[in-house]
């Protein structure tokens, strides 16, 4: 096996945590988002450092205009998660892991990693140890490396579950009555959407077909495409 591959009992275990996670969001997903208030929430600045631009700066070459809007608004939901959860994450760190988190999503297929977010991480901590922390370096590759599970990776570090939480937030709509129904429609507004959804299924399509023992696979064959459509942040104005 590749390495970030699953065996057959973790390919069970993965599509039957998914569907119990994913029962248990159908209601708030179908209820959409509350309706706003009139504040206009401010947006959480990018950490001032060298790193943090470079790793903007990287992520703007590689990515498409859609996953870059999905990444920048991951940051967003991460950081309001940290103050809805009480975590303390490096700013710093969590600003990369957002950034780069998506760099290997439609990858070709490598010869030695079967995971899109395994492989992602591989280079994420390269790039972050080329510039001199490898502290740093091992945050974001582990936040990187677990933003696929199913569940929140509690075990992992504050980055890791603020980033898994984001991802899927902005993916697939989870947790979305967890934030401000004001913060929501500003994030949106300032980073729109933009066909993530399609566009995030036709990557889960390919990603299936060259890692299909990946966890994305998985969700993928196990029904991805209902949370993807259901998404409230796709509803935003029929509030």
């Amino acid at each position: 096996m590749l390495r970030g591959e699953l065996g057959r009992a973790d390919r069970l275990r993965v599509m039957l945590q998914a569907a119990t996670i994913q029962t248990r969001a159908l209601p708030s997903q179908l209820a959409g988002v509350p309706r706003p208030g009139t504040s206009t929430p401010p947006l959480f600045d990018p950490p001032d450092s060298a790193l943090a631009r470079d790793a903007l700066a990287h992520a703007r070459e590689v990515l498409s205009p859609g996953i870059l809007a999905h990444s920048l608004r991951c940051w967003q939901w991460a950081m309001r998660f940290c103050e809805v959860d009480g975590v303390h994450p490096d700013p710093e760190a969590l600003f990369v892991a957002c950034a780069l988190h998506d760099t290997a999503l439609g990858a070709p297929a490598d010869a030695h990693v079967g995971c899109f977010a395994l492989l992602g991480a591989e280079i994420a901590e390269r790039f972050v140890a080329g510039r001199g922390d490898p502290t740093t370096a091992a945050t974001v590759a582990t936040a990187i490396a677990r933003h696929m599970d199913p569940r929140t990776p509690t075990g992992h570090g504050p980055e890791a579950a603020l980033l898994h939480d984001a991802a899927h937030l902005d993916v697939a709509g989870y947790r979305v009555w967890d934030l401000p129904p004001d913060f929501l429609r500003t994030v949106v507004a300032a980073l729109p959407r933009d066909g993530l959804g399609a566009e995030f299924a036709q990557l889960a399509r390919h990603e299936s077909r060259v890692r299909p023992r990946s966890a994305i696979a998985v969700l993928w064959r196990g029904g991805m495409r209902i949370p993807l459509r259901l998404n409230p942040l796709d509803r935003l104005g029929d509030a």
